[in-house]
């Protein structure tokens, strides 16, 4: 790799921040509104 071509970062894409359970952490199933599959918080779309 030379230093004109683009790295690869990885990680995960900024999008799903709202999915993360702010109670637990975990990463919900689908877009907010919804319920966190491991401990049954409230994930509002906010």
């Amino acid at each position: 790799m030379t230093e004109d071509e683009p790295r690869d970062e990885g990680g995960d894409p900024a999008c799903w921040l709202r999915r993360v359970c702010p109670a637990c952490g975990r990463l919900a199933d689908e877009d907010p509104p919804t319920t966190c599959p491991a401990c049954g918080a409230e994930i509002d779309a906010d």
